[in-house]
């Protein structure tokens, strides 16, 4: 008994052909059967287990968002506008829509500093006016001799 080469069928007998297909049944010594060469064989994806959730960065960077300017009362602006009250106010004006608590502390600062400017200007012409008084009360005093 043999098997066609084509169809696979059983047959006997020494003939040439199959009966079943009608196709030769003997090769030449030096032919192979056909075999599709390794790169035309269908591919079968190799099998990978899925990935665990959350192991792994997402595939894209996130999108970008700008830096958060943090709002806090900041002492060194508040001293700086202490000393130069102007800047204060500069500084109040553009700061108190975007961040308040560091626009409040610089505009505390020149207040204070205006204030403090105002008393201490005060007292030095009060001190002025006394010191000129007396120096006026001095020479128009009657001298006293012994």
């Amino acid at each position: 008994m043999k098997n066609c080469m084509h169809c696979g069928k059983e047959f006997e007998g020494e003939t040439g052909f199959c009966p079943e297909c009608s196709a030769h049944t003997q090769q030449a010594p030096h032919q192979q059967p056909y075999r599709q060469p390794p790169y035309q064989q269908q591919y079968q994806q190799p099998y990978y287990p899925p990935y665990p959730q959350g192991a792994y960065p997402p595939p894209y960077p996130p999108p970008y968002q700008p830096p958060t300017e943090v709002d806090a009362p900041n002492t060194g602006f508040a001293i700086l506008c202490f000393f130069f009250p102007l800047v204060g106010l500069i500084l109040w004006l553009v700061w108190k829509d975007k961040t308040p608590l560091k626009a409040k502390s610089c505009g505390k600062g020149a207040l204070i500093g205006v204030i403090v400017n105002t008393a201490v200007t005060v007292l030095f012409v009060i001190l002025y006016i006394v010191l000129i008084g007396f120096a006026v009360a001095a020479t128009n005093a009657p001298a006293i001799y012994y």
